[in-house]
């Protein structure tokens, strides 16, 4: 049955690269969410070259965790 899950989306320079992992839990997806983006900014502090924008945020869905998974 269709229920609320958050879904993650995951940004690179604008273009979306992930929009297939679903949380029941909107902390859990904000958690994933922070640390894509945390890690990108401590990995630009060292070694990774620059000019890379990184975005994820979580959006409520109505789907079927059925039919999708769900973390």
């Amino acid at each position: 049955s269709m229920t609320h899950l958050f879904l993650l989306m995951v940004l690179v320079n604008g273009q979306l690269q992930s929009s297939d992992m679903y949380f029941y839990d909107i902390n859990r997806c904000n958690y994933f969410a922070t640390r894509i983006v945390r890690g990108k900014v401590e990995r630009t502090l060292n070694y990774e070259p620059r000019g890379v924008a990184l975005a994820a945020y979580c959006l409520p869905r109505v789907a079927d965790p059925e039919k999708v998974r769900a973390y």
